[in-house]
């Protein structure tokens, strides 16, 4: 099983690309572009690190911010790039190693670094060498991560190599280099409590206080004060 086949299938049973992209606004993508919306001006230019099929910049670039999504897997790149012409933009999709980006686009040449679903596949050491990298091009680092709570369900949809860690841990790992301005959680139907309504966690308030019982956490990073 790849990425590319197991996204493939998902935009198949979402009806296409399009219904796919915007599915993902309904929930946590939605969330966070409102929260980016009032921190970044429109126009704010956003770097995705590992795009994967997107969506995420599509939606971005939907709301007007100018973004540039990378990824080292050549087929999700193909989807990436299609999403983003789903809103006029597609040129700015490319194949590289994340660890390139200051010499591909140079310091603070960036307002902000989006990663979701990367940093749960690296060591403690590699995680802090990304962070380190993104934080060289812009000052504002957002990172979506799973957590310990996601079900044994949706833990098997993934590659295998991920890392399911504590709210608790992250904090202790991110806070030993970096800043953490912000945590928010999201994500009840991916823990054993997927009855309890996603609309709980729609405010930023509640979104900070529940954050250890949700499925993924979102950590706002800067440098170290």
């Amino acid at each position: 099983m790849t990425w590319f086949k197991i996204y493939t299938e998902e935009i198949i049973k979402k009806g296409g690309l399009l219904p796919f992209v915007l599915n993902k606004e309904k929930r946590s993508a939605g969330a966070l572009i409102n929260r980016l919306k009032k921190e970044l001006k429109t126009g704010a230019k956003i770097l995705e690190v590992g795009t994967g099929t997107g969506a995420m910049g599509a939606l971005l670039i939907k709301y007007g911010f100018d973004v540039t999504g990378i990824d080292i897997d050549e087929e999700m790149i193909s989807i990436a790039k299609k999403s983003f012409a789903l809103f006029g933009n597609s040129n700015k999709v490319f194949i590289m190693d994340a660890l390139n980006i200051v010499d591909k686009f140079g310091k603070n040449s960036f307002d902000c670094v989006i990663t979701h679903g990367m940093l749960e596949h690296y060591s403690d050491e590699d995680i802090n060498l990304h962070l380190s990298n993104q934080l060289k091009v812009a000052p504002l680092v957002v990172c979506v991560v799973p957590m310990k709570t996601m079900s044994e369900y949706y833990r098997s949809r993934g590659l295998g190599d991920e890392r399911y860690l504590s709210t608790k841990f992250w904090k202790k790992l991110l806070s030993k280099n970096f800043s953490i301005k912000n945590i928010y959680g999201f994500g009840f139907k991916e823990t054993k409590n997927k009855y309890l309504s996603e609309k709980i966690i729609q405010k930023d308030m509640l979104a900070k206080l529940l954050v250890s019982f949700c499925a993924f956490n979102e950590f706002w990073i800067i440098k170290k004060q």
